[in-house]
């Protein structure tokens, strides 16, 4: 509560409490010392008394007459602090009384004893009656104090009247102090509240003093510079990109926000741009990443050139801008289109002695307040890059609801959000199935599959493969759904032994760029360490249309996985150029005839030959083959002369939830 009370107010009670407490010291100090003197007075007088008595005393001691005792009595009458006395003689034996004697009688003994006592408004006093050295008798005398408090009570009550000056003077010499002393600090916190250096707002504060609040007020002065400084340093960071120092893409979103609510009536509306270079990428990875930056940096100022007043441009990510036309009609946003793709037309740059050609497509939306969501607008202006992208170099595209390109794209969008959230768990979720893969020549309880892969939405709709696989080749994401095909199988099933023993073989596909992808050679060598797995039953499955460059860049991998005895399968074999060479010289240990010769053999002589001349081939490598599309017995019975080892279809067997498999 105390820590509540302004400064001033603090002071002030403060001060208050001090002279209180000041005050009553002194009066407790002066009532003591006052008390002491007092008593010291009354004794000092009592022995003058007893002094002047004790000749006579000691007379009626020795010789007691009516004049003696006549003498004692007028001259105790002359001293009228004396209350009472008690004359003994030396058989302590009562021989003369004088006054009140009541109190001395009651407090005899103590008298006795102590010899001098102070009760309330009486001093009694014992005093022996002496000659030359003989103690004749003594006296008890009580002496009558009233005097000496009159004179406390009087000190008391001057003190008590100069009481309430004194603390007049202590309120009126703290409010002075308060006001004085306190003034820095009400100016200094007044300036505080008045000042928001993050919006370069700053209430400064002057002193003539020279001492600490000079220093305070210079202090306060130097950090509100300082804090505005780093707020505009801070602001323009968390705004604005740090290689081309444009806006980015936190910036362009909340301009963008602003002019989806913007209510003003006479709004034209607004003309959002997405920019993206052409081929950017071959000049990062042909010329290095530090070209690239210049690059940038080069296409932003030559664009900038054109650029109305005003107009928030920003860096989205690395090679995409945004251009943001405020309070402009769809003419105007057309017309800027055509300026801006003339602007980015052909641009030449120079590094190191390489030339580069860059282009860029833009997209464009209008749009009104409140016509779009903001996630709304993002996917138009995106889905309408991407058509744009997909018409060539330097194109451009007007985003058209009713466009059925744009559909397309926008649906790719959409799909390819949801493959990565079923990469992370949800809430698309990705499911393994396995098909069977059945011996034609030969009978066993082993069994083979291979791992195929479904998807469905949080909705629970299913999405077939055709559907998402096209989708994630184009977003490059297939590498990361073989990893995730690939670490889910093995984390399943090697829980179970059983299921690992009854295995023959587990065909697993793989997109021809995984092969050479860093992350996934990378997982796949983690897995090895990872899992208690027997690698001799893993078949690697890749296209025949995928297997040629990827396998010639991959070798290193390759001769790795070999080492590793996990197997390799060449897919949809016969459907490529050259497919046969290849064959001799790629190490498959698999070759998989593509169903298309499968289906037509029955009726297609020269596909039963080709299924034939791929048996052949494969028998003289020593490769087992694979025939896909299996759906007759007939089918079974032809394969099975011509030798084919393995086969694949409907009618062997369909494709089923690998959990199941597992029970």
């Amino acid at each position: 509560m105390w820590n509540g009370f302004r400064i001033k107010t603090q002071l002030i009670v403060f001060m208050t409490i001090i002279v209180i407490v000041v005050e009553a010291s002194t009066l407790f100090f002066i009532l003591n010392v006052q008390k002491k003197e007092n008593q010291q007075n009354a004794i000092t007088q009592t022995n003058a008394i007893t002094q002047s008595l004790n000749n006579d005393l000691l007379n009626f001691i020795l010789n007691p007459n009516a004049d003696v005792l006549s003498d004692i009595t007028f001259r105790l009458s002359a001293f009228k602090e004396i209350r009472g006395v008690i004359l003994y003689d030396g058989n302590k034996k009562a021989i003369f009384q004088y006054g009140d004697t009541k109190e001395l009688t009651k407090k005899q003994l103590s008298i006795f004893e102590e010899e001098t006592i102070f009760i309330d408004e009486h001093l009694f006093v014992k005093k022996d009656i002496t000659a030359d050295n003989y103690t004749l008798g003594f006296e008890l005398i009580d002496v009558d104090l009233s005097s000496f408090k009159q004179k406390e009570e009087q000190i008391t009550y001057t003190i008590l009247i100069i009481f309430p000056f004194a603390l007049l003077f202590g309120f009126l010499i703290s409010l002075f102090l308060s006001k004085n002393y306190t003034r820095p600090f009400i100016e200094l916190l007044d300036a505080m509240r008045k000042s928001d250096p993050t919006n370069n707002k700053i209430t400064a504060v002057s002193t003539n003093a020279n001492n600490e609040i000079k220093e305070l007020y210079d202090g306060f002065n130097l950090q509100m510079k300082q804090i505005e400084k780093s707020s505009k340093e801070l602001k323009f960071q968390a705004n604005h990109d740090q290689l081309t120092n444009i806006y980015n893409r936190f910036f362009m979103k909340e301009e963008l926000l602003n002019a989806l609510k913007n209510d003003s009536p006479n709004i034209k509306g607004y003309n959002y741009l997405l920019i993206n270079l052409d081929q950017f990428k071959l000049v990062n990875d042909s010329a290095g990443y530090q070209a690239g930056d210049e690059l940038l940096k080069m296409i932003v100022t030559h664009y900038q050139a054109i650029l109305p007043k005003g107009t928030p441009f920003g860096r989205i990510d690395g090679d995409t801008f945004s251009v943001l036309l405020k309070d402009s009609n769809e003419k105007f946003g057309k017309k800027f289109l055509e300026e801006s793709l003339k602007r980015l037309h052909d641009f030449r740059f120079s590094y190191k002695g390489e030339t580069f050609s860059v282009s860029a497509c833009i997209s464009l939306v209008f749009f009104k307040p409140f016509e779009f969501t903001l996630k709304e607008l993002l996917k138009a202006s995106t889905t309408s890059l991407y058509t744009a992208k997909q018409k060539g170099r330097g194109k451009s595209q007007i985003f058209d609801p009713s466009d059925e390109i744009a559909k397309r794209v926008s649906m790719e969008i959409d799909t390819a959000k949801l493959i990565k959230e079923a990469l992370a768990d949800g809430p698309a979720r990705f499911e393994l199935f396995a098909q069977d893969i059945v011996p034609l020549q030969y009978d066993t309880d082993k069994i083979s599959y291979e791992i195929l892969i479904r998807m469905w939405d949080k909705d629970n709709n299913f999405i077939p493969p055709d559907s998402f696989l096209p989708t994630a080749e184009r977003y490059q994401l297939m590498a990361d759904i073989d990893m995730h095909v690939l670490w889910t199988y093995l984390e399943t099933v090697s829980k179970n032994k059983n299921h690992i023993e009854k295995l023959h073989s587990a065909h697993i596909n793989l997109a021809g760029s995984s092969l050479n992808n860093p992350d996934f050679q990378a997982k796949v060598k983690k897995a090895i360490e990872h899992f208690d797995f027997p690698w001799d039953k893993l078949e690697l499955e890749i296209t025949e249309s995928s297997a040629i460059g990827n396998f010639n860049m991959a070798n290193e991998f390759i001769t790795w996985l070999k080492e590793q005895n996990i197997g390799l399968a060449l897919d949809d074999f016969g459907t490529g150029m050259a497919s046969f060479e290849y064959l001799k010289s790629l190490p498959f240990d698999v070759v998989k005839i593509d169903g298309s010769f499968v289906k037509d053999m029955h009726t297609d002589p020269i596909d039963k030959a080709v299924i034939k001349y791929i048996q052949e081939i494969a028998q003289l490598k020593g490769q087992e083959t694979v025939a896909e599309y299996v759906e007759t017995k007939e089918d079974v019975e032809e394969l099975k002369a011509i030798g084919v080892t393995y086969g694949q279809g409907y009618f062997l067997g369909k494709p089923r939830a690998l959990r199941s498999w597992l029970n």
